[in-house]
């Protein structure tokens, strides 16, 4: 007996929570969600539950909680996201996984072939540089002073650049 008058009053109380959650969301799926979760904690309390005389506000506490609940998990997972799309933008990617590997390819073969046309010394410095070798030890590689190093390899580039415009933005 005690079953199907809680039923009964869930039943009942499923309307009024349906109807109160569209003070948090319009999205229906949203709104299935949040009144079944606030029944299933409500029915964790059920002692608390059945002989409250304000069930309907105890209820409305429970949605409300859970909600702000979903929606700082949401913030949290956008913030998250946000900063994993600044990084691929960092790197020079508007998304992740979105690149045109064969304009890259053209691009590359392209500048390969101007670096060939440096003299020697130019064209391993810079080579040497895009493989990761710091200014530093370059300077010592070549002997010659850590600025003349960074001025030559701004060159190289700025040389690049003006041979090559249409690959300034390829990652745009």
């Amino acid at each position: 007996m005690e079953n199907k008058n809680l039923n009964l009053q869930l039943v009942e109380y499923r309307s009024v929570l349906k109807n109160l959650a569209y003070k948090f969301t319009n999205d229906p799926e949203d709104i299935q969600d949040l009144v079944q979760e606030t029944l299933l904690r409500a029915l964790k309390y059920i002692d608390q539950f059945f002989h409250n005389p304000r069930v309907v506000s105890w209820l409305f506490v429970i949605m409300k909680n859970i909600y702000i609940n979903h929606y700082r998990h949401r913030q949290q997972k956008h913030l998250y996201e946000s900063h994993q799309a600044s990084q691929f933008q960092d790197l020079g990617r508007r998304e992740p996984f979105t690149e045109n590997t064969v304009e890259k390819h053209l691009a590359l073969k392209d500048i390969q072939c101007a670096l060939t046309q440096l003299p020697k010394e130019q064209k391993d410095m810079f080579n040497c540089y895009i493989k990761g070798y710091k200014y530093k030890e370059l300077s010592e590689m070549y002997g010659v002073p850590e600025g003349t190093i960074k001025s030559r390899i701004f060159m190289i580039r700025k040389s690049l650049q003006k041979q090559f415009p249409q690959y300034i933005n390829i990652n745009d």
